[in-house]
């Protein structure tokens, strides 16, 4: 029988939209590490938030940061060689995104162009950070903290000038996507499907038969979707989902960690 390696988005979809709550999902969570399914991250969070969650929901599965960014495994997770490009802390790093200081003398150089005005983490003091995406000044400081993108949270995301500036970006090798809340700026070769697949073939090696299960509830989710043998799109608040066109992409009716914890309860009966 094929292992089942799960796959997931969090904001909105394993933790709450609004209040970043994973209370919903915390004893799905537990049940499914308990029959050994590895549940891997795949965010749009930095390495510095995910920690704080896998520490919370006892996850010592590799995560894949930053949109697709960089895959951290944990050293000795799989007991074969493979190929990354640096070790950080406890983990072997297989990057795929452009560096933080990179990114960000570009997305400076083409505001300078275009005239655009918005801002990202790195233009904000803490406070105004934590004033905007609402959180704690603790969890404000984990999201800054970078190492691959950079996401506009205040600003111009919408006029002509914002458009120059994505075409400017994307001169540069850099892309600009929507994610639940914000635009995140990260390197073109940043995928959650690309990341997802690299990890994928080292699960294969370990294990041989997988099932790979993909869960998402926005646009940047859709590359991770379209790459997994099975994708469950969790609705937004609204009780509706983000509009995509993938073959065999199964709709659950639940909104974010309701409908996280329907798609994913019927493997604990296998």
């Amino acid at each position: 029988m094929a292992k089942p390696i799960i796959f997931t988005d969090l904001d909105g979809t394993l933790i709450d939209f609004k209040t970043y709550s994973f209370e919903r999902t915390k004893d799905t969570v537990e049940k499914l590490t308990q029959k050994g399914i590895p549940i891997v991250f795949c965010s749009s969070k930095t390495r510095v938030e995910q920690a704080y969650y896998r520490k919370a929901l006892k996850n010592e599965h590799p995560f894949i940061t930053e949109n697709g960014s960089a895959i951290f495994v944990p050293s000795g997770y799989f007991n074969f060689d493979f190929d990354y490009q640096k070790e950080i802390e406890n983990y072997k790093v297989i990057e795929l995104g452009v560096d933080y200081k990179t990114i960000r003398k570009t997305i400076e150089s083409a505001r300078e162009k275009t005239k655009v005005a918005n801002f990202g983490y790195a233009d904000l003091d803490l406070e105004e950070i934590s004033s905007i995406i609402k959180l704690a000044p603790e969890a404000a400081k984990r999201a800054s903290t970078r190492d691959y993108t950079e996401t506009i949270i205040k600003g111009d995301v919408t006029s002509p000038a914002f458009e120059e500036f994505k075409e400017e970006l994307l001169q540069n090798n850099l892309i600009c996507v929507s994610g639940g809340k914000y635009h995140t700026v990260m390197g073109k070769q940043s995928d959650k499907g690309k990341a997802v697949e690299k990890l994928a073939s080292l699960y294969r090696k370990a294990f041989g038969e997988v099932l790979t299960i993909g869960l998402g509830d926005s646009a940047n989710d859709q590359p991770l979707l379209k790459v997994v043998d099975q994708g469950y799109l969790v609705q937004k608040p609204g009780n509706y989902w983000e509009d995509m066109d993938i073959d065999g992409l199964n709709k659950i009716n639940g909104i974010g960690p309701e409908g996280w914890v329907l798609a994913t309860s019927p493997l604990l009966v296998k």
